[in-house]
């Protein structure tokens, strides 16, 4: 039989007589007669062209053939609702959770998602907040701040954070000032991303400068706002290549120091319990996911032989 001839309606109605054993219960479900579920039965065997069920007089059963056909017929029937379900989804608009300080970073990469996937509306919330709860929060996806290798097996590292300074050029060139060695560090306005003042701390101690500036300088409450201060010339932040990359190669702002601090943190994908059995199930949520970890997922190989070290 044609596949164009085979009788949808009539599929589904078989479906529920097999899985009752009963066309009285199979009308009750499909909200029929008891006769109108025997004659659509009765029709789909006629053009099948061989008997469905055995019809005794106070049971019903299946037959070879309706034994080997129903399976069929529950996934093909299951498949047609899960892309009923993903068509009537495919125009939400998806929520997409991020800390500030990835902001930037992440708007542009929706914008060159919006391109390639013009029919799927992301919206972004920036939040100071690094973790999601999706039982709280209704969010279909979250980029997460958090250690690499993450303890949550369920969260799929983007990136790695790597620190390096970072200044704007119209600060550079009017401070006329030395930068050529971590110790002239001392002579600029440090801007520190967080209160304990804890990443200049490092990246001196790192880079073998003690703890060159470190105790002055002005605090903020984000790395965001730490890089925004730098981009406007207001000093010296440690700020990530990763999120900085397009001010970077723009020029908007300058790396003195060809050296990155890898933390030992970075940024991770994270979905819905319910989303984890596979990544590519298809939905739009789905397919935002597939697209950022193609771009970005740190190979499974590269996590696992993480420490916090320092990349020259």
């Amino acid at each position: 039989m044609s596949r164009r001839t085979l009788p949808l309606y009539a599929l589904s109605v078989f479906e529920a007589a097999a899985r009752h054993l009963s066309f009285t219960r199979a009308a009750d479900e499909l909200c029929l007669t008891q006769g109108a579920v025997s004659k659509q039965v009765a029709q789909l065997e006629a053009q099948l062209g061989y008997p469905l069920f055995l019809r005794q007089v106070r049971s019903l059963a299946l037959t070879v053939q309706g034994e080997t056909l129903l399976p069929h017929v529950q996934k093909a029937l299951a498949t047609l609702d899960k892309g009923v379900e993903l068509a009537r989804g495919a125009s939400r608009r998806l929520r997409l959770k991020a800390p500030s300080c990835a902001a930037r970073w992440l708007l542009r990469e929706m914008r060159q998602f919006s391109r390639e996937e013009p029919g799927i509306a992301v919206e972004v919330s920036s939040v100071h907040a690094h973790q999601v709860d999706f039982a709280r929060e209704a969010f279909d996806l979250a980029v997460v701040f958090c250690a690499i290798p993450a303890a949550d097996s369920a969260l799929t590292p983007l990136f790695l954070e790597r620190l390096t300074p970072v200044l704007s050029p119209s600060l550079r060139d009017s401070e006329r000032l030395p930068l050529a060695s971590p110790e002239d560090l001392a002579a600029w306005p440090l801007l520190h991303p967080s209160s304990d003042r804890r990443d200049w701390r490092r990246w001196f101690a790192e880079v073998g400068g003690g703890d060159v500036g470190a105790d002055g300088g002005a605090v903020f409450d984000s790395l965001d706002q730490a890089m925004n201060a730098a981009l406007q010339g207001f000093g010296v932040t440690l700020g990530d290549v990763t999120l900085l990359s397009e001010e970077l190669a723009a020029g908007q702002v300058v790396a003195p120091f060809d050296v990155e601090l890898v933390t030992g943190s970075g940024y991770a994908l994270a979905r819905p319990r319910a989303s984890e059995e596979g990544t590519s199930d298809g939905s739009p949520a789905g397919r935002l996911f597939d697209w950022l970890v193609a771009r970005h997922g740190v190979p499974a190989g590269v996590v696992a032989g993480l420490v916090p070290r320092l990349v020259a």
